[in-house]
């Protein structure tokens, strides 16, 4: 599988997005943990990560902030929700301005999880958002929420090709 599968079964409040890349596990989990890598493939083409603070504890807030050449900008936060090291990050959406923990955070609209599993000599990555409900699921897609964690997948292949492999 070299390009990305997305999965969205009708009536289902979740979708998915998969693609494989060819670079080992590990260097993959630090691309997804390491606000370094996070700068030159996450988020949307023509935009500048601006803002990356990823507290990698399960409360810990995953804080991400772009900026576009007209001056907009964009920010969102997750909490971690669970942790596995080199094989999974779970985590759900929260305020902008949160400072940490899961007491208090509002109700979930989104639930994410990012597995990572190994494949032959690279690592299939595969990215599962759980929404409220089917129609809430379908309007994130519409917006093109499938898009976006595409067109991330496409900018960190990219990136994976400056990385000299031999030295991970």
């Amino acid at each position: 599988m070299s390009e990305n599968v997305v999965l969205a079964p009708a009536g289902e409040n979740w979708f998915s997005i998969s693609r494989s890349f060819d670079a080992p596990r590990r260097l993959i989990y630090k691309c997804y943990t390491e606000p370094q890598h996070m700068a030159h493939f996450w988020g949307p083409r023509g935009s500048t990560l601006t803002e990356c603070k990823v507290d990698l504890q399960v409360g810990g807030v995953w804080l991400m902030g772009w900026t576009f050449p007209d001056g907009r900008g964009w920010r969102y936060a997750s909490v971690y929700l669970g942790i596995v090291p080199d094989s999974e990050l779970h985590y759900r959406d929260a305020p902008d301005d949160w400072a940490f923990g899961l007491d208090g955070l509002p109700p979930v609209e989104l639930d994410s999880s990012i597995a990572l599993a190994d494949q032959g000599r690279g690592t299939l990555v595969t990215v599962t958002v759980r929404c409220t409900s089917a129609e809430a699921r379908d309007e994130n897609v519409r917006r093109g929420f499938t898009g976006m964690v595409s067109t991330g997948n496409d900018r960190l292949a990219e990136y994976l090709t400056t990385i000299d492999l031999a030295k991970v």
